[in-house]
């Protein structure tokens, strides 16, 4: 206190007493906001409706409504299960309030070594609290309620009684929710009944089921299963020597069933992981908040696709009785194949076929099995001809050269009885015949290099080895990216991200997601047309495809693909409006298929695509500007003139075209006006 000159007394506030009300009133205004926060929210009820997803026609695929579920208490669960979640998911969990500090920071410090996010930083009660309280879309604000509420139910509920309702909610793959369903699922049993190495393994499938469930991927299962492992060890639930017994020891699955009666099993697999990754965190509401995911699906097209995968496969399968059918474990009937069909002008993919089995293998062959092309992928180095100097007259010989290459020396030769045409052929003829020699020297002349970089630009992502057997398809993709490669010759050389989900909407019709169609241009309007004139005369008397060219009666572009031995089987084709990508082979590549891509693939592709466009009408590819037509000699590309024995019409980009006669009919040069 002191005395003014005036004889007032002054009071002199002691240090930091401005800055405690400050605090005071924070902290107030703070607690009102979490209270409001808190009444505001209202429960979702418990009885929850699974998802619905619907085709690009609103027609209803499928749900992940699961009224079958049972709920377990956490006594009746094997101690090993819960340890394992606890271990991998939320290893502080008996420790926090909540929410974990801790655990944030650790993930932090992971997804910025990783330059990525690899790791969350939700315990075991935000995330049911997130499910239980919350909507699905992804704020700053849910984020903030769903730690609030998380601390509210470590008020309300026991540890114990969290982890319980946790684990009956908790998604494990394949439309399994909660752990009950999840043992039955993958091991016939019932939580009290599984082994170290089951609960581990059931466990780890939790992060992503799409990739780490045993049907699909037994050795990520297992990789999986022996992080779970580790973690328990340092959590101290188990020891090194149980751990080391539990990751030798071999699961038996019980498998799935016919799961193949529920539409498009092999497109719902992909489609329910993408909607996984799109709502990220909010993933378990597939199964228990009534989502609306509408989907680029066409039921009409996924049901011509089907049949005619299944007649033209059954036309492949031996007959000759020497199956095992005492087997113990049943293996797939091969052959086994892929179709993937998609709209060149949106990017959606209309119908997917990976295998003809899903009961018998949940293998997706369209998106995962890793094939040889053959010839199919020759027309990704003939269009970088047609950017580089060469034309669709262009010749060059068949026959017989050597290649001297790093390794060993290369000569190229032809399928079938005549190894060499021995006479020049023009790029349009050697491509429609498909003659292998021809190929490779223009592979030579271009380089490999640009025969890779035209084919990651128009959408193959896979590796491909800089040889000059590649242009006759000797490096692996999938036949999911030769139809995704194959649009921009559909549509005039853009390059059409693939969509699988058009939109996701919560169950008071909110949009969640909506896609976007992306598209950019990857290749010559010019080169595009040519490309697809050259490639309708595959399916031509002439062409490598003859055989199905009454079948179709649209105009169709199309490329046949055999690979060594007649080893796998390729059709990759497309209309204006549809590109479609069939594959054939036996699982093991050591038993070859037999038949070419023309006969056991073609088939397939023909009377899928009458079946799918029956309705629509034919559509013409459109001529872009800057084409002109000339007309050549048939036997060297030039000019024709009046004494060439055999001339045709040829497509050239405007200035490209020959300006000189014949050489061996008439040598007279002719001038362009």
């Amino acid at each position: 206190m002191s005395i003014s000159a005036d004889g007032k007394q002054n009071y002199r506030k002691k240090p930091g007493q401005t800055q405690r009300w400050r605090w005071v009133v924070v902290l107030l205004a703070a607690f009102i906001l979490l209270v409001a926060l808190i009444t505001s929210v209202r429960p979702i009820p418990a009885v929850r409706g699974g998802s619905v997803f619907y085709d690009i026609h609103g027609d209803v695929i499928a749900s992940t409504d699961a009224p079958g579920r049972l709920e377990v208490s956490l006594s009746d669960m094997a101690p090993n299960l819960r340890y394992a979640f606890i271990a991998v998911e939320d290893s502080r969990f008996y420790r926090h309030p909540g929410i974990d500090p801790v655990g944030i920071a650790r993930a932090f410090a992971r997804n910025v070594r990783a330059r990525r996010i690899v790791e969350g930083g939700s315990t075991i009660t935000q995330q049911l609290a997130k499910n239980m309280y919350l909507p699905a879309k992804r704020t700053v604000g849910r984020k903030l309620a769903e730690a609030v509420l998380a601390m509210y139910l470590e008020v309300k509920f026991t540890k114990d009684e969290i982890l319980e309702r946790y684990l009956n909610l908790v998604y494990l793959g394949h439309g399994a929710h909660g752990v009950e369903a999840g043992a039955k699922l993958y091991f016939g049993k019932q939580t009290s009944g599984l082994s170290l190495a089951e609960a581990s393994m059931l466990a780890g499938i939790t992060r992503a089921p799409f990739y780490y469930s045993p049907y699909r991927d037994m050795d990520a299962a297992v990789r999986r299963r022996k992080t779970v492992l580790d973690r328990m060890v340092t959590a101290g639930y188990i020891s090194q020597t149980e751990a080391d017994a539990a990751s030798e020891e071999a699961v038996e699955l019980v498998g799935l069933g016919r799961r193949e009666t529920k539409a498009a099993p092999y497109f719902m697999d992909y489609v329910t992981d993408e909607a996984l990754k799109l709502l990220g965190d909010e993933g378990m509401l597939l199964y228990s908040g009534n989502l609306k995911i509408y989907t680029s699906l066409d039921l009409t097209f996924q049901e011509a696709a089907e049949k005619s995968f299944a007649k033209g496969l059954d036309t492949l399968t031996p007959r000759d009785g020497s199956e095992d059918s005492d087997s113990k474990v049943k293996q797939p009937i091969q052959p086994q194949g892929a179709l993937v069909a998609l709209d060149p002008e949106t990017g959606h993919v209309k119908a997917l076929i990976g295998g003809r089995s899903y009961s018998e293998t949940q293998f997706n062959r369209a998106l995962q099995a890793m094939r040889q092309p053959g010839s199919s992928f020759k027309p990704f180095f003939y269009a970088a001809a047609l950017d580089n100097g060469f034309t669709a007259a262009s010749v060059l010989p068949c026959e017989p050269v050597t290649f001297r290459t790093q390794r060993l020396p290369y000569t190229p030769t032809d399928y079938g009885k005549f190894q060499y045409h021995f006479r020049f052929l023009t790029l349009r003829e050697a491509l429609v015949t498909s003659c292998n020699v021809v190929s490779v020297q223009l592979a030579n002349i271009i380089g490999p290099e640009k025969g890779i970089e035209y084919a990651k630009q128009l959408g193959i992502r896979s590796p491909l080895g800089a040889n000059l057997s590649l242009v006759l398809g000797t490096s692996e993709v999938t036949p999911f990216e030769m139809a995704f490669a194959f649009a921009p010759f559909a549509n005039g050389g853009r390059q059409v991200q693939p969509i699988f989900i058009t939109s996701i909407k919560d169950r008071r019709g909110r949009e969640l997601y909506r896609a976007q169609v992306v598209s950019r241009q990857v290749l010559d309007p010019r080169t595009a047309f040519i490309m697809t004139d050259i490639l309708k005369q595959v399916v031509s008397e002439w062409g490598t495809a003859g055989a199905i060219s009454s079948q179709l009666k649209r105009p169709v572009a199309a490329k046949t693909g055999s690979t060594q031995n007649y080893t796998d089987a390729w059709f990759v084709g497309y209309t204006p409006d549809l590109v479609c990508s069939v594959y054939v082979g036996n699982d093991d590549p050591g038993i070859p298929l037999g038949k070419s891509g023309g006969s056991a693939a073609g088939p397939i592709f023909a009377n899928f695509i009458e079946a799918a466009l029956e309705s629509k009408p034919a559509l013409s590819f459109q001529i872009p500007g800057g084409i002109v037509r000339t007309e050549i000699c048939h036997e060297t590309g030039y000019l024709a003139s009046p004494a060439c024995p055999g001339t045709r019409w040829e497509l050239f980009k405007s200035g490209t075209q020959p300006t000189y006669e014949c050489p061996w009919h008439g040598a007279f040069p002719v001038y362009s006006p």
